[in-house]
């Protein structure tokens, strides 16, 4: 979690443990039951698996970010590649956004997607 603090700027909060609130294994205790990072009018949830479950490696979920920012934008995105693959780079595409693919070092696959803004 505090890898995706630094990258988007944000603040973790509501953070609890599976230890705190139901009875696991002393290996199981530290593991998130649920977690916030906020940034900017923005929030991520997150939970670690289960105490028990199976943790497969998969690309099987993809998050998207919608922004407003470019430079904003093309931060995020380089920083969730650093470690891990570009799978579409970061480009204006025919609806008019910027957007961009890419699998972090954990393998979560990210789309990144910057809207412009007319004022």
């Amino acid at each position: 979690m505090n890898y995706y603090a630094k990258i988007f700027d944000g603040s973790i909060s509501d953070l609890s443990r599976f230890g705190d609130t139901f009875p696991v294994a002393d290996d199981q205790k530290n593991r998130v039951m649920h977690a916030r990072l906020a940034f900017g009018d923005n929030m991520l949830m997150f939970s670690d698996n289960m105490p028990g479950a199976t943790i497969d490696f998969g690309n099987g979920i993809s998050l998207s970010i919608g922004l407003t920012d470019e430079q904003q934008a093309r931060s995020i995105f380089g920083q969730l590649a650093e470690g891990g693959k570009v799978t579409m780079p970061m480009e204006k595409q025919f609806w008019g956004a910027l957007f961009g693919m890419v699998q972090d070092k954990y393998g979560i696959n990210w789309m990144i997607n910057c809207e412009e803004v007319h004022g």
